[in-house]
């Protein structure tokens, strides 16, 4: 009796311990978010501006340069895309829309959303910046019902076009104007739900969808580093607050991906030194500088690079540059010597007089030749020449 007595007690206090580890290890795991799914060109269900208003172009970006999952910083090069000189978001209708006297309502929940005021929305639009989403993006949208801004975690499909601040941070999804904020949770929490016309697109990665954390006050971008998303082996450099028409090509894609803490070294031999550690510097690379004589490159150029182009490297790392040096200034050879006739060759200074002075020695009592004077002003009648 005892025995099944202990026996008893063994198996509750078993079961007591393994309730109380599936608790722990539940509360251990992060809480699923609901996340609906935007794909790009699907139309919002209740956006604050018709897609009829064109005031944006989204774009396919498929392929496999995109970035690593998980969160980036907002000033990240190649975290965001665009196209050359080619607008992807109409500011100016937008600014227009929420002028409107019988939009004032929503204006003011738009802004709200923004965190500022309704009269300072001009000049918050005109510090935006548009680009196009390179990865499946989580944020937090808003549609517009009863007449407030609804809030509804969302994830964004790479290709939509958005304005972003100068800290990085996606503000405004274009195609319907719908004011954006950050995703408060983990990215591993994200439950993503493709429903309606947002059906699940061939490009979703759940490995591969990010969180944009802002840059620091202080710490704003000045130039946006773009993937050019129609040649994604070239990049794209956008001042903040401009629309695209500012664009300047940059010699290689920027933001290229760490596999394994190892990035694949560019080609830069022919390169301008400037060209070169641009180049390098986009990829995270740090350039080692040597020099040596050319005969047929300019001042400057790269002519050799170690490692090569396409060899993987530590992230980091350094790559040494073989630049042209420029040629050696030229200097009279002492060892110069007057011609038979007494003439002096160029270059050459002319022999000291008797008292030390340069010039030809001139007999006692006469008077130093005087050199014709070659032309130009002369007010006083000082230099000589013919009159």
């Amino acid at each position: 009796m005892r025995n099944i007595r202990g026996f008893g007690r063994a198996a509750l206090l078993t079961a007591v311990l393994l309730s109380v580890v599936g608790l722990t290890t539940t509360a251990c795991l992060p809480a699923k978010i609901a996340v609906k799914a935007v794909a790009r060109g699907a139309p919002a269900v209740a956006p604050f501006f018709g897609e009829a208003l064109g005031l944006a172009t989204d774009l396919p970006i498929d392929g496999p340069s995109r970035l690593g999952g998980g969160v980036h910083k907002g000033n990240r090069p190649g975290l965001y895309g665009g196209t050359r000189d080619r607008q992807s978001c109409d500011k100016a209708t937008l600014a227009a829309f929420l002028k409107e006297r019988a939009n004032r309502k929503k204006a003011a929940e738009w802004a709200k959303v923004q965190d500022i005021g309704i009269d300072e929305i001009g000049v918050f639009l005109k510090k935006l910046t548009p680009v196009l989403l390179r990865n499946d993006t989580l944020v937090k949208n808003h549609d517009y019902k009863k007449g407030k801004a609804d809030p509804f975690d969302a994830l964004l499909e790479a290709g939509i076009a958005v304005l972003v601040t100068p800290n990085g941070k996606p503000v405004v999804q274009c195609s319907c104007g719908n004011p954006l904020a950050a995703f408060e949770h983990d990215v591993d929490s994200a439950e993503v739900e493709f429903t309606g016309g947002n059906k699940k697109w061939r490009s979703y990665d759940r490995e591969k969808v990010v969180k944009v954390e802002p840059t620091d006050d202080g710490n704003e971008v000045e130039r946006y580093e773009l993937v050019d998303v129609q040649d994604q082996d070239a990049g794209l450099e956008r001042p903040v607050g401009s629309d695209g028409t500012e664009d300047t090509p940059l010699p290689v894609a920027p933001g290229i991906e760490e596999v394994d803490g190892h990035v694949d070294v560019p080609e830069v031999t022919g390169a301008s030194l400037e060209e070169a550690r641009q180049v390098l510097e986009g990829r995270g690379l740090a350039a080692e500088i040597t020099q040596e004589p050319s005969d047929t490159a300019g001042p400057g150029t790269v002519l050799s690079q170690s490692p090569a182009a396409g060899e993987r490297v530590p992230a980091q790392g350094t790559v040494t540059l073989t630049v042209a040096a420029a040629p050696p200034t030229s200097t009279p050879d002492p060892s110069s010597k007057p011609s038979v006739d007494g003439s002096i060759s160029p270059g050459t200074p002319p022999p000291a007089t008797d008292d030390g002075t340069s010039g030809p020695a001139v007999p006692e009592g006469e008077s130093p030749p005087v050199t014709p004077y070659a032309g130009g002003a002369d007010p006083d009648g000082l230099l000589g020449g013919t009159s």
